[in-house]
């Protein structure tokens, strides 16, 4: 297979997490990668092929994403031809109203690592998201650190920024383990750096625990370093640039 890289939208990719269709659209960025031409039959080869390259272990679950993207208009049978026809990024964006630009390079050696790019995705969106609001503000004080947006020349890409996973979770409307899991992904596929932070030492635990109790906002205590500290939020700098699609047209 030719080697092929994708600009996918990541509003595309934020939406599958979102609304549960991950799978799915693996497999259509694998439609994309087999068939450049957008055009294809489905025949038993063919099927076979894309089982086997996108680890796909049973007929009835390749039947079930076929017709989840004929359901949403994304692949379309032409009934003369025989032909299936896979819709563009660019079409797809302008019938889902997706205007933002932003979009991600995923290669055939790594669409299967979805999760882990779209874990990477959001987090970097965020990242951005703080720094903005940061220059606006100019100065930012969150759980117990402030962070400063020093002056233009100032490059919020290669400063780390804080994201919480309960932030990021209610923000995308996903669980808060789906949250970690995903940032877990992320790091480990090497497309965010992710740094930990502590308090100063905490002498009264029980002290503390009693605080903490009648605290709205979550807070860990953890045992780091010869003693009790607060978790504080972890810092998040991405790895990775984004891609920027064509606008739409008004």
């Amino acid at each position: 297979m030719k080697e092929v890289n994708l600009s996918v939208p990541i509003q595309m990719l934020i939406d599958a997490q979102v609304n549960g269709y991950v799978n799915k659209l693996r497999f259509f960025l694998l439609l994309k990668f087999c068939y450049p031409s957008g055009k294809l039959k489905f025949d038993r080869e063919d099927l076979l092929d894309m089982e086997w390259m996108g680890m796909i272990k049973s007929r009835k679950t390749t039947k079930k994403y076929i017709e989840f993207l004929c359901e949403k208009g994304w692949l379309q049978l032409n009934a003369k031809t025989g032909y299936y026809i896979v819709k563009s990024f660019d079409r797809i964006r302008e019938e889902e109203g997706w205007s933002v630009r932003k979009a991600f390079s995923i290669g055939f050696d790594s669409y299967l690592n979805l999760k882990a790019i779209i874990g990477g995705i959001l987090y970097a969106y965020l990242h951005t998201d703080f720094w903005r609001k940061t220059r606006r503000k100019k100065s930012v004080h969150l759980k117990g650190s402030t962070y400063h947006f020093l002056s233009p020349r100032f490059n919020f890409k290669e400063q780390p920024a804080p994201v919480a996973v309960s932030g990021l979770a209610s923000i995308f409307s996903i669980s808060a383990a789906t949250a970690s899991r995903l940032k877990k992904l992320a790091d480990q596929y090497k497309l965010i750096e992710v740094e930990k932070h502590y308090s100063p030492l905490i002498f009264n635990k029980k002290a503390m625990n009693l605080c903490l109790k009648y605290n709205d906002k979550p807070h860990n205590l953890v045992y780091r370093d010869g003693g009790y500290r607060l978790q504080l939020i972890d810092t998040i700098l991405p790895l990775f640039p984004f891609k920027n699609r064509q606008k739409l047209k008004a």
